[in-house]
């Protein structure tokens, strides 16, 4: 199964189960992008240090990041669409959604720490638990 990671599963740094599992994992720009925004928001220099080897690592680990393309705009406007419908707001989910819409554009599931971020999308995009 083709699974996409969620910012929050890269930070923990929990992912190795899923590399080494039943899974054909993959990581989205946009991920790299938090991440990035993480390494500059850090308060101190040590932070910005241990926070800047983390995604080095991952980036290492994980290879490059599904990118946000025109199959992925397409499938944010389905999945917006489904949210709406749903009576949901899009906008504090905007980042998760659009890593969602990658996923479905790739044929992939979505594996996050925070199931809640996705709620809506049931029988769009799968969300594992992570």
């Amino acid at each position: 199964m083709r699974a996409v990671l969620d910012t929050n599963v890269v930070i923990a740094g929990d992912f190795g189960d899923f590399i080494d599992g039943d899974f054909d994992v993959a990581v989205t720009s946009l991920t790299y992008a938090e991440l990035a925004w993480g390494v500059s928001a850090a308060p101190e220099e040590v932070a910005r240090a241990v926070r800047g080897a983390a995604l080095q690592r991952a980036q290492k680990i994980l290879g490059p990041g599904l990118p946000f393309d025109d199959d992925a705009a397409a499938s944010y406007g389905h999945i917006t669409a489904l949210i709406h419908a749903r009576g949901r707001d899009v906008r504090p989910r905007a980042i998760d959604l659009m890593i969602a819409a990658i996923a479905h554009a790739n044929d992939a599931a979505v594996v996050t720490h925070n199931v809640r971020d996705f709620a809506g999308l049931e029988g769009l995009v799968e969300v594992i638990p992570a």
